[in-house]
């Protein structure tokens, strides 16, 4: 005899009496999340402290621990109740519009979300980075996102053309709020979205696969082994830990020097960070530019602008991306950190502009923040699908490439 499962209905004949939730909790536990929200928006989801919690929302911190266990199960909850449906819902649209064959306009909120994103979004962005070293926070989103970018169509059965749009469209979404940490704002990525679709809809299957880059090694070339040694070390500690957790300690024992000898150099951890994301951040982009310098003297139809994507699928430089990541979420609450990345970008369009004066300035500008933004967010989805491999991108760029540089 197959054992009965209770329905809903049965439900209601349980034994134990259930009782609908008093006004008053209803209301404290509205409070908590509204305090939690303005907490992590604050100080981060690595730095949410229960007592601050508590005293936002006018209760104690008994009230917050009958609620939940620990911070981790406080941002599952900030994931699942605030921020997720937002930011799917900005993901399946950014993708659609991309994407779609049909005739569609590109709506006005779409453009306001990329060009100057939401607090809820900021928290998304950090919620996608932080998943990816938090076991009980990753437990949750990473399935999550991975299973909407299924839906969307980055799978096994979608062509290479149709996962590298996708895909895009995931990242350009991603990276518009990871570069407004550094920029606060991102002036016409609306027409960058455009412009994407255009050469998406128009892009033809590679079927020569464009050279396959082979940069040096990301990692610190200052002249001082020291200081290399101690740069390196930290952008392996922070892409496991992020920077809260980033000890100098620790850093000490992965550079094999100690504690002492990182104060003799640095004042303290954020000032070593700061050396580390100049260092490292400068060493990245004057690849990217060499690349373009390379396809232009080789007047190879993508620019170069391929390049990007291949130089993000190679193992060896996962951990530097994982660090990029790390600091520009720190940005959002370290000033010193924030102007030392916002210098950088600002140099790198500087540099571009000047390695190719037959281009118009506001051309390379808008590549450049388009790049920026698509850089950011595909590095970030490595641990939310395995088709990235397969996307044709080169496709896509070369379109790209004959619309703003031919």
């Amino acid at each position: 005899m197959k054992p009965r499962h209770a329905t809903r209905t049965e439900s209601r004949s349980d034994p134990v009496a259930r009782r609908a939730p008093a006004k008053r909790t209803t209301a404290n536990t509205a409070a908590i999340l509204k305090a939690l929200t303005q907490e992590a928006t604050a100080v981060g989801l690595d730095d949410i402290a229960a007592s601050s919690i508590a005293k936002r929302a006018g209760l104690t911190t008994g009230a917050i621990y009958n609620r939940f266990e620990n911070n981790d199960e406080m941002l599952v909850a900030l994931w699942e109740q605030v921020v997720a449906q937002k930011f799917g819902d900005h993901i399946r649209q950014t993708i659609h519009y991309l994407t779609a064959q049909e005739k569609i306009s590109l709506d006005p909120d779409l453009i306001a979300r990329l060009e100057r994103p939401s607090a809820t979004l900021a928290l998304a962005a950090e919620f996608v980075v932080v998943a990816q070293r938090n076991e009980v926070v990753g437990e949750v989103v990473i399935p999550q996102i991975a299973q909407w970018l299924s839906d969307a169509g980055l799978r096994k059965n979608s062509s290479p053309i149709e996962c590298a749009g996708i895909a895009l469209g995931a990242s350009m979404v991603l990276g518009s709020i990871l570069r407004s940490f550094i920029t606060t704002t991102n002036p016409n990525l609306g027409l960058v979205l455009r412009g994407l679709r255009q050469a998406y809809l128009t892009a033809q299957p590679t079927t020569t696969a464009p050279p396959v880059p082979k940069p040096r090694p990301v990692e610190a070339n200052t002249g001082n082994a020291v200081r290399d040694a101690l740069i390196n070390a930290t952008a392996e500690v922070m892409a496991k830990t992020g920077f809260t957790s980033a000890t100098i300690s620790r850093i000490a024992r992965k550079s094999k020097l100690t504690s002492g000898t990182i104060y003799n150099v640095y004042d303290d951890k954020e000032k070593l960070m700061n050396d580390a994301v100049v260092e490292l951040l400068k060493a990245t982009q004057y690849q990217n530019l060499l690349a373009k310098q390379d396809a232009a003297q080789g007047h190879r139809p993508n620019f170069g602008l391929t390049d990007s994507f291949q130089f993000g699928l190679i193992p060896e430089r996962r951990t530097w991306l994982q660090f990029r990541q790390e600091c520009i979420i720190a940005t959002r609450h370290h000033r010193s950190t924030h102007r030392q990345m916002r210098k950088v970008v600002n140099d790198l369009d500087q540099q571009m502009i000047a390695a190719f004066p037959e281009i118009h300035p506001d051309v390379i500008t808008l590549l450049s923040a388009g790049e920026q933004a698509i850089g950011y967010g595909f590095s970030a989805i490595f641990a939310y699908t395995d088709q990235l491999p397969r996307c044709d991108f080169n496709a896509i760029m070369v379109q790209v490439t004959k619309q703003n540089i031919s």
